[in-house]
């Protein structure tokens, strides 16, 4: 059989282990409760700081989706006035071949007068020569004009 003291020992012991269960929940209760009170003051302390984070956070969405709606709207007078400039740059060309198409018209308009105009000086020339009796005649030679002397 087993002694009466290794009873009292066993219970005494087990008294001390529950003594010592009791004291870790006791710490654990007061740490929680501890815990608790210091988040509520650091709650207390960034509550504000965290008010102002989100305004921040707010106030910088807001200037982004102002700063987006510019772009686009910026974005569209760019793609708008280069539609109207390469509208003009084809009326321009337009202009531009037609106003070519009139100075070459000219210039052979001027071209065939010029022509005319020489035809009709030597027909004059022509009509002197013979009107005159041949005096004075001239002869063409190197590219030069020179007159022709009677021997």
């Amino acid at each position: 059989m087993v002694p009466t003291w290794v009873g009292v020992v066993m219970a005494i012991s087990l008294a001390i282990i529950a003594l010592a269960a009791l004291a870790v929940a006791a710490a654990t209760a007061s740490a929680a409760l501890g815990m608790r009170a210091s988040l509520r003051m650091l709650e207390g302390l960034a509550g504000p700081a965290l008010d102002d984070a989100r305004q921040l956070v707010s106030t910088i969405r807001a200037e982004v989706d102002g700063l987006a709606g510019t772009s686009r709207d910026l974005r569209a007078r760019v793609v708008k006035a280069a539609d109207a400039a390469e509208a003009r740059l084809a009326e321009l060309d337009a202009l531009v071949d037609v106003v070519q198409r009139e100075v070459e018209s000219a210039a052979l308009d001027i071209a065939a007068t010029l022509r005319t105009v020489r035809r009709g000086a030597s027909l004059l020339d022509l009509g002197r020569r013979v009107i005159s009796g041949g005096a004075g005649r001239k002869k063409r030679g190197r590219g030069r004009d020179r007159e022709e002397e009677d021997h």
